[in-house]
């Protein structure tokens, strides 16, 4: 049923079908590149999760090549749309400068839209909610260095 509604043109199903090709569930066997391919899909669609996801395998060349301009471009549309896991990506990146120039102040924003809840996407995980809380109190302190 997922994979005909993924093969129909829905976001969400082909999501679905990425992550279980990305973690080899519901009896699929784990294919980075298959999981890429429905996550491009996804992304194509305007499905949030697809887009940062997809945008997270085109910075890290997950089934594929690397992108760094495609992957951020994917992630900007995702956390636009409401992913919390793309805004949180953007927000480190503009903290750390690692992809995007170094901005406290973008950083700050997409941070703070991943940790409030604002977004109506949630993939964050724990560590990573974490994580944006602590870059958020060193942005906060001004110092914009983690210890």
């Amino acid at each position: 049923e997922t994979r005909a509604k993924a093969e129909g043109g829905e976001g969400d199903a082909m999501y679905l079908l990425g992550a279980w090709y990305q973690l080899g569930m519901n009896g699929l066997a784990v294919d980075k590149a298959q999981a890429r391919a429905w996550y491009e899909r996804s992304a194509a669609a305007r499905d949030p999760r697809g887009l940062a996801t997809f945008g997270c395998f085109l910075l890290d060349g997950i089934g594929g090549p690397q992108d760094n301009v495609f992957g951020i471009m994917n992630l900007a549309q995702a956390a636009e749309l409401g992913s919390d896991y793309g805004a949180y990506i953007l927000g480190h990146a503009f903290f750390s400068g690692d992809g995007l120039p170094k901005d406290p102040v973008r950083a700050r924003y997409w941070l703070k839209k991943a940790v409030d809840g604002e977004c109506e996407f949630k993939l964050l995980f724990h560590d990573d909610r974490s994580a944006a809380e602590q870059m958020l109190e060193a942005l906060e302190s001004g110092g914009g260095v983690i210890s």
